[in-house]
């Protein structure tokens, strides 16, 4: 069996200019992945194709931030022999391409509920700073469990660094937006752009900017609007048709703001408007989002998801449209459903789980440094561990981080407190109950029969007002760091080595979300702190700012404005995103099913 890496490869799903799709399998977690390999380049020299490959992962790897029910998940990029690759989650279900050829249009509240989740994955990549540049209905998938996934973040952004070199537009011509087409920088608005280009194709069976030539089609995207949408369905309502038509504008600072306002306006517009698909005229069953919010950040979301219809069974091939055919770091949304496993894959993670807790059981967790006794706050314990004063390198100490990472400096700190594990459902729900704080969102739904569980759906105030009422405050992030990694530099809490039996994540999660807190006793830090790795992001104190790390240049000020860091990955995430070192932020009052908190005190 032919092999890349550590994953075997299985069979061709599609193959392009750029390289080849393959169905393959890790057999460290047994586990189907769609696997991309990048083929050499005509015309360059090593170095060079060398620089085009780091160019590949680096674009791979900051898509693989991305972590959203709506966006196709990257597990994994690597090079095997001088071939770049780049692993991805394995989906089955069919494009809207597809779909759109067995079905000329789709009933109008499939279309809006298609179009507030793409919006809301394209808001969530946009608060990282990624635009897609190539939203195409070969790029929008429709998966068995009725869910829609976006392709191709990051992999468009590399196709048009390739197509500049060589002179070529990037980008798909019916989807593209005026300043692409002009050559001019993109930002969020192209990926509106295209989303009301896509929406309008969906609803009326025609190109928003019809063309027999390419030329025909630039010029119309540049110069001419589209056909009114009511004109060709006099059906749907005007406001449906005002939101393509700003989504649409030429002038980008005319379309929305933000993908989530377009989602907002399309919510509004199908609110009561739309009958339901009758069973004669439904193709495909897809879920609408519960809107709590749409709200900014990074891999995160509460999740919806129905069954599909008479959708052919593909692989990931179909998630690869875009790179096989073309020249390319905050939000809530209800957990997503994990897909149902067979029997025997059910079997299998089951007797994992028990063969992971028995190796708990059998394997007492180290002794660590004296932990404090247990905190009564509002009824409910807390343990916290102390962290003596130490110097130690904060940041990338390993060369494979981001650049918000570096440069790594050395910190001396004093010694502090900080729980041993994150705050539970349980402990804040009595926070809650007794302290008269009523937070918002659903954090309390989330909560049901999770007392032990790490609290989630919380902003960066409901943590702060937690602990300050139990007397604590946040953690820096520095300390949080020195608390994960202690002084050795370790990559991981527990070591250098990456271990799937020390962290809830993407790869041991199976059905599951979070896991209850210490449930991996065996991934502690070196002072015996738990959970520091997967499970939940933290909300730090920190403000997020770039390093060298400076606790007196106003990063410290709780009274500031700005986005707060957040630590330690979450159960959705790979290895890569739960080094102790890595960081990301999100705003103040962004509430997610990724994001909990512990305290800390002086």
């Amino acid at each position: 069996m032919q092999q890349l890496g550590r994953y075997e490869l299985l069979a061709e799903l599609g193959r392009g200019a750029m390289g080849v799709v393959y169905k393959a399998r890790d057999p460290k977690i047994d586990r189907l992945v769609a696997l991309k390999v990048l083929v050499p380049a005509a015309g360059l020299d090593p170095s060079q194709e060398q620089q085009r490959r780091d160019r590949f992962q680096r674009e791979a790897r900051a898509a693989g931030r991305l972590t959203h029910p709506n966006i196709v998940t990257i597990h994994d990029v690597g090079e095997d022999q001088g071939r770049a690759f780049l692993v991805m989650e394995f989906i089955e279900g069919e494009s809207l391409e597809q779909i759109l050829r067995q079905r000329r249009t789709l009933p109008p509240d499939q279309v809006v509920s298609i179009g507030e989740q793409v919006a809301l994955a394209l808001d969530h990549a946009h608060s990282h700073g990624i635009v897609h540049r190539d939203v195409k209905p070969a790029n929008i998938l429709l998966t068995r469990d009725g869910a829609i996934k976006v392709s191709d973040f990051g992999i468009a952004r590399f196709t048009e660094d390739e197509a500049a070199q060589t002179g070529h537009i990037p980008g798909t011509p019916s989807y593209m937006s005026p300043e692409q087409v002009a050559g001019l920088p993109v930002d969020g608005r192209s990926d509106i752009f295209a989303l009301g280009a896509v929406l309008y194709e969906l609803l009326t069976g025609e190109r928003a900017f019809p063309g027999e030539t390419l030329n025909t089609i630039l010029y119309r995207i540049v110069h001419e609007d589209p056909s009114p949408l009511r004109r060709l369905s006099p059906a749907l309502p005007a406001n449906l048709e005002a939101c393509l038509q700003k989504a649409m504008a030429k002038n980008p600072g005319d379309r929305h703001a933000r993908a989530s306002e377009m989602a907002q306006d399309l919510h509004a517009a199908a609110a009561g408007v739309f009958p339901h698909a009758t069973a004669e005229t439904a193709t495909i069953t897809i879920a609408r989002p519960r809107w709590a919010a749409a709200s900014r950040w990074m891999r995160v979301p509460r999740w919806l998801w129905l069954a599909t219809g008479s959708a052919a069974a593909l692989g990931i091939g179909v998630v690869l449209a875009l790179w096989l055919h073309s020249p390319q770091a905050p939000l809530e949304a209800p957990p997503p459903r994990a897909p149902q496993l067979a029997p025997a894959a059910r079997d299998q993670e089951a007797a994992g789980e028990t063969a992971r807790q028995k190796i708990a059981e059998e394997e007492a967790p180290p002794r660590f440094p004296a932990t404090g006794p247990n905190q009564d706050r509002a009824g409910e314990t807390a343990e916290m561990v102390r962290i003596p004063a130490g110097t130690f390198i904060m940041g990338d100490t390993h060369g494979d981080g981001e650049d918000d990472e570096r440069p790594a400096g050395r910190l001396t700190l004093p010694a502090f407190w900080i729980d041993r594990t994150e705050v539970t459902n349980a402990q804040f729900s009595r926070f809650v109950q007794t302290g008269g704080y009523r937070p918002q969102g659903e954090w309390q739904e989330a909560a049901a029969g999770k007392d032990p569980h790490p609290v989630v759906y919380v902003t960066w105030q409901d943590a702060l007002a937690y602990c300050r009422r139990a007397g604590m405050r946040l953690p820096t992030e520095a300390e949080w760091e020195y608390a994960a990694r202690g002084v050795d530099g370790r990559k991981y809490p527990w070591g250098d080595q990456w271990d799937d039996g020390r962290a809830r994540f993407s790869g041991n999660r199976g059905n599951q979300t979070t896991a209850p807190v210490g449930s991996y006793p065996m991934g502690a830090s070196p002072f015996g702190v738990l959970d520091m790795a997967g499970n939940v992001w933290e909300w730090m104190s920190s403000l997020y700012r770039s390093y060298a790390y400076n606790p007196t240049d106003g990063r410290e000020n709780l009274n500031a404005h700005g986005r707060r860091v957040v630590r330690g990955g979450s159960w959705l995430l790979n290895p890569w995103d739960l080094r102790a070192a890595h960081r990301d932020w999100a705003e103040p009052d962004y509430r997610s099913p990724y994001i909990g908190f512990r305290c800390a005190k002086s």
